[in-house]
């Protein structure tokens, strides 16, 4: 990760020199000579870091040195982002707002002189900052030659097609036990009448899911069940998300569309209502509480269930089976060298000669003793050797330092550490932030992307303009590489959604337990969280359901992604006054991951907002209290993303949203209660999506969002629905879009709602000139109907 970081600072660097260059400013001497300086330091260094990173597993002092310089990196990242938005604001606000005592005649000389005066001022402000972090680099770089660290060839980044995907989809060495299984599962009753549970027990990544899936999916099982549930539990237990996704799979219609949670008994009934005259299966997947009261609620419920219905358990813990008073418990054993080995090779000669699985069988097979008999870790090791050819290759895999490491806490650790060190190191931050998400937790890969760039993890300048094409490829070689699994994917073959193995969050929490962290927050008090002893750049809090946001959180200074995980809680202006001020360097603020129903809401944003320059992502999605986002929030230039999404009591956007030049997303549809969009929107020429917007069509009018108004937005992507305000259409005003200009817009929805104007649609959409790959479509429904 270190080597990925200090690759981004020198480009940084490049960048922000080019940009002196471009706009004709001169450094300060004294500023030049320490930018000089940095940029000799970073590279002498950055050489030795491979070395560095791979030796910091078992020598203390080494990830001690490393430890320091990503600090000392993280500070020079934050100062240059700083520097950059200083750069980016000379851009929308060139002229400064100076007395209007001032005459006219002499306001120009004046604004000249005294916007160069606090140009020279930033820069040396950003010069002094730069030698202190300059001196401790010294020292970082000094200390090195302790280590006697060597310079190691690193991986090159190669693309992969997505047909190079590939679950390993045939059940291997399980079917027997399969077979057992499914018989007891349509075979028997208990003696008094009550639901019978069957638990599979096992280590992690010895293959429990997967072979429940199997059985899940049985074509005995499914006729013979009128309901088949699936549950993944995990190790945060919650009665009433249980429930409610148990109850959506029983019919659908019950609870998908609701807005809030409802009472746990009032869903349990509704459970008891559907499963009275119909036999079910419900399998609950990686179950981790034993706790027997955390369960009566639920177990008295699927004691209402049909004769002949089951429940089958997946755990790691054989106390978890004897709690949840299983009628026979099943053992997962590991599977033999010669089953892993099936594994592995599926996954390593895809696509391959047999000439070449010849000469790698005997090694192949060796390697394949390495897995201890988990299949994940046969997988893991399959997608390791993918693009490895030649037998010295496969040598260095067999013979690798890390298979006698001690320090691992799980045999599975020692592949995925080798498949880790495989990868491109501007691909492992991108997946050891993943460790921010809770476990078993099912990801957009455009989502995650968007995270990855608020961190700048796809800045390079090959890749400017191009991050989210650059993020496809690195989450299509993280899924190739079997870190990704259970995947959902779109006619073409891409990758929708997905999630990781809990044993690979295991192992992504092992290496980041410093760095990510994640709180509980199960107290309607006011709760003070500390994290002083700790570097934590990256937090997730999960609030309990009706609690509320920490009212103050101690040591945060160096945060750089917030995400706040709840149901039924709020988050006041108070408690973010407080926490904005102390996390000055934040990229990312997450209050709606994952889905609305775990949404944490927004109640107001302070204007200590504008102190998070370095802002690049914030999502407030169904903050159903919050009325206005402040002006302030239009100074936070690096904003590329900004959800606003089901906030339905949100009454106006900022007049000022046009100096946003880097917003690439703009979602709003919901905000039921905005009346107008402002005329800043045409401004915004780096958007990618803007799902929803109000437009004047009677004109070009000089504060509201009208239709002509897209004619520079000719970076949109996706569908875009516009609500039409407007007594007069102006085909004048349709013309001035110039659609044509567009060539990644797919459709443009024309919703009426029954207030707009009378449109004659023929003429008005040959006034649009839309390209030809764009549909225009009218329509009287409201997006969320169609």
């Amino acid at each position: 990760m270190a080597e990925a970081l200090v690759s981004s600072i020198l480009e940084q660097l490049t960048a922000i020199t080019i940009e002196h260059a471009r706009q004709e400013l001169k450094l300060v001497t004294d500023v030049e000579k320490e930018v000089e300086k940095l940029d000799s330091t970073l590279k002498a260094i950055r050489g030795i870091l491979e070395d560095a990173e791979q030796r910091q597993i078992v020598e203390k002092n080494v990830k001690g040195w490393l430890e320091k310089l990503k600090e000392a990196s993280y500070d020079v990242e934050d100062v240059l982002d700083e520097w950059s938005t200083a750069l980016s604001k000379l851009q929308t606000d060139p002229e400064l707002d100076v007395s209007a005592s001032i005459p006219k005649r002499m306001k120009t000389s004046f604004v000249s002189w005294v916007s160069s005066f606090l140009q020279v001022f930033r820069r040396r402000d950003i010069g002094s900052k730069i030698k202190a972090i300059n001196e401790r680099l010294d020292e970082i770089a000094k200390a090195k030659d302790r280590y006697h660290l060597t310079k190691r060839e690193t991986k090159q980044f190669r693309r992969v097609e997505s047909t190079s995907f590939i679950d390993v989809s045939k059940l291997h060495g399980r079917d027997e036990i399969k077979k057992e299984i499914v018989e007891k599962l349509l075979n028997g009753t208990s003696d008094d009448g009550c639901i019978q549970t069957i638990s599979l027990v096992g280590m992690g990544g010895i293959g429990k899911t997967t072979l429940a899936k199997y059985i899940f999916n049985d074509h005995q099982v499914r006729a013979h069940f009128n309901n088949a549930i699936w549950v993944c539990v995990s190790d945060h237990f919650d009665r009433n998300k249980i429930a409610v996704a148990i109850l959506r799979h029983l019919d659908r219609g019950s609870v998908t569309n609701l807005q809030k949670p409802i009472p746990l008994q009032d869903i349990l009934i509704k459970i008891c209502e559907k499963i009275r005259s119909a036999k079910f299966l419900l399998v609950l997947d990686d179950v981790w509480t034993d706790r027997d009261e955390d369960w009566e609620p639920l177990k008295a419920a699927f004691q209402q269930g049909m004769s002949g219905s089951k429940i089958l358990v997946t755990t790691r813990k054989e106390s978890v089976a004897m709690g949840m008073g299983s009628s026979q418990v099943f053992h997962l054993e590991e599977l033999s060298d010669e089953v892993c080995w099936l594994i592995l090779s599926q996954l390593a000669f895809m696509g391959k000669e047999n000439e070449l699985r010849e000469n790698l069988e005997g090694i192949g097979q060796e390697i394949a003793k390495k897995c201890k008999g988990l299949p994940l870790a046969a997988k893991t090791l399959g997608g390791l050797l993918q693009e490895k050819n030649t037998r010295n290759e496969w040598q260095i895999i067999l013979n690798s330092e890390i298979w006698k490491l001690n320090v691992a806490q799980q045999d599975i650790f020692r592949p995925l550490l080798l498949s880790y060190y495989d990868l491109p190191s501007q691909i492992r931050p991108c997946l050891l932030y993943c460790a921010i998400f809770p476990k078993d937790f099912v990801f957009w890969s455009t989502e995650l992307i968007k995270h990855w760039m608020a961190h700048g993890y796809l800045n390079t300048k090959e890749n400017f303009g191009m991050e989210e094409k650059k993020g496809g490829e690195y989450f299509n070689y993280l899924a190739c590489c079997s870190f990704f699994q259970d995947f959902d994917k779109d006619e073409d073959g891409n990758i929708i959604k997905c999630k990781m193995h809990d044993m690979v969050h295991d192992f992504l929490q092992y290496l980041t337990k410093e760095e990510i962290v994640s709180v509980e927050v199960d107290s309607s008090e006011n709760v003070r969280l500390d994290l002083s002893s700790k570097k934590t750049h990256h937090l997730r809090v999960n609030i309990a359901k009706g609690d509320q946001f920490p009212v103050s959180i101690e040591g945060i200074e160096k945060l750089r992604s917030l995400v706040a995980v709840g149901e039924e809680c709020d988050v006041t202006g108070e408690a973010l006054q407080a926490f904005f001020k102390g996390a000055k360097f934040l990229r990312l603020l997450d209050f709606c991951m994952g889905n609305e129903c775990s949404c944490a809401n927004v109640k107001e944003i302070p204007d200590e907002i504008g102190m998070l320059i370095h802002l690049r992502y914030l999502n407030l999605s169904c903050s159903e209290t919050l009325k206005e986002l402040p002006e302030v929030v239009c100074e936070l230039h690096n904003l590329q993303y900004l959800d606003l999404f089901g906030c339905i009591n949100l009454e106006k956007l900022p007049e000022g949203i046009g100096k946003l030049i880097k917003l690439r997303y703009l979602r709003t549809d919901g905000c039921e209660s905005l009346q107008y969009y402002p005329k800043g929107i045409g401004r915004l020429t780096s958007l990618r999506e803007l799902t929803r917007v109000i437009a004047r069509v009677d004109g070009n009018d000089a504060k509201e969002f009208s239709v002509g108004d897209l004619e520079n937005l000719n970076l949109l992507r996706g569908t875009l629905w516009i609500e039409p305000v407007g007594n007069v259409l102006d085909v004048e005003e349709a013309k001035r879009a110039k659609l044509h200009k567009n060539e990644h817009l797919n459709c443009l929805v024309i919703f009426n709602k029954g207030r707009g104007p009378s449109v004659r649609r023929e003429d008005y959409i040959q006034a649009l000139n839309a390209p030809p790959g764009l549909t225009i479509e009218f329509s009287m429904l409201p997006f969320q109907e169609i």
